[in-house]
């Protein structure tokens, strides 16, 4: 159950940078419906981490690439009066964007795909906070955790 969850739901973001880009999908659905984000969502059980992001991007994007490493830790908690009605922690997966496959094309609970100049996510009402705030760190030179030390 994803609203009024009774804990925090564990999430991935997948990260794909490429000439000053950001890999961007239009949510579907809530939280965030017909806001831009990076492509994510949900761990599922017994699921590896990485291997969640390369499905997300998979799933949202049509595209695969390979994980570099985390490059980013955040929060979603919306509220509804005094109720939770959403709760993830997104653990954002930096992807390698010289080793993009396939052809973008929104898949999942993206309605749209677009990539955006960082500058252009930093500016725009439509753009997720998190989103935002990634985009932020990536222009800023954010360096990731690296594949083999995540344990």
């Amino acid at each position: 159950m994803r609203e009024f969850p009774r804990y925090a739901i564990a999430g991935v973001g997948a990260v794909l940078l490429r000439s000053g880009r950001l890999l961007l999908i239009r949510r579907g659905f809530s939280p965030g419906q017909g806001k831009w984000s990076v492509p994510g969502g949900a761990i599922e059980a017994g699921e590896d981490l990485l291997e969640a992001a390369r499905r997300e991007l998979l799933e949202e994007t049509n595209l695969e690439a390979e994980p570099l490493g985390v490059v980013a830790l955040s929060q979603v908690i919306v509220r509804e009066g005094d109720l939770i009605k959403y709760h993830y922690i997104i653990v954002d997966v930096l992807f390698d964007g010289s080793s993009v496959k396939g052809r973008e094309r929104p898949g999942g609970d993206a309605s749209d795909i677009s990539w955006l100049p960082l500058d252009e996510v930093l500016s725009r009402s439509d753009v997720t906070s998190t989103t935002r705030r990634l985009a932020s760190l990536l222009k800023g030179g954010a360096i990731h955790l690296p594949v083999g030390q995540i344990l």
